[in-house]
């Protein structure tokens, strides 16, 4: 009678076992599944707010910002500091075409929601303000990828440092996205698979 009930125990436990091993199992291929999709990335030489050859500011799209299904876009501005010329009057920071004050800097910033931070690079010499150099970094928090930023900062009025980019941590991998869609230049297109945001795990957009 013993050896039975030491029997059913037995098989109760790899019953259950069992059972939770398929759970597991159930559960990796999902996740494999949620991140073997495609992401989406913006081509730079069809987005006009990053190609080179197209200036002004009347040329700028603002597909990323206004068509995310995101509150704020999971387009970003990035500036990539190496290329940056780290100048005191910066056309991606300041409207260059706004008044100057009697600081000698235009009085209007160009980001329409402030989310270029300007921070100065040493010593800063109030004689010769304009010989002084700043460091220039996108808030994200504030950032919704509008590339008004992006327009400005390329050549010839700036070295081409801050870009458009699809942050993947952010981004739902939406099959039919809005701002793909929307995209006059065809500019955003499906890249290979990315890691998953947890967004996308627990039942994103379709």
């Amino acid at each position: 009678m013993a050896h039975d009930e030491t029997r059913r125990n037995f098989l109760h436990r790899s019953g259950q076992a069992a059972c939770a091993a398929a759970i597991v199992g159930t559960g990796a291929v999902l996740a494999r599944r949620a991140c073997s999709g495609d992401a989406w990335a913006i081509a730079p030489n069809r987005c006009v707010n990053i190609r080179l050859g197209v200036t002004g500011a009347d040329k700028v799209c603002s597909s990323c910002a206004e068509q995310c299904v995101l509150a704020l876009s999971a387009v970003r501005a990035v500036n990539q500091h190496d290329r940056c010329g780290r100048c005191c009057i910066c056309p991606a920071y300041f409207d260059v075409r706004s008044q100057v004050g009697p600081d000698g800097l235009p009085t209007k910033k160009l980001c329409p929601r402030d989310a270029i931070i300007r921070t100065p690079i040493g010593e800063i010499d109030p004689y010769d303000p304009l010989n002084n150099f700043y460091e220039y970094t996108i808030d994200d928090e504030k950032c919704n990828g509008c590339g008004r930023c992006v327009m400005e900062c390329k050549d010839p009025a700036g070295l081409g440092s801050i870009r458009l980019e699809v942050r993947y941590d952010l981004c739902l991998r939406c099959n039919q996205c809005s701002i793909a869609q929307a995209c006059p230049e065809d500019a955003y297109v499906r890249v290979g698979p990315q890691p998953a945001p947890a967004e996308a795990l627990e039942g994103g957009h379709a």
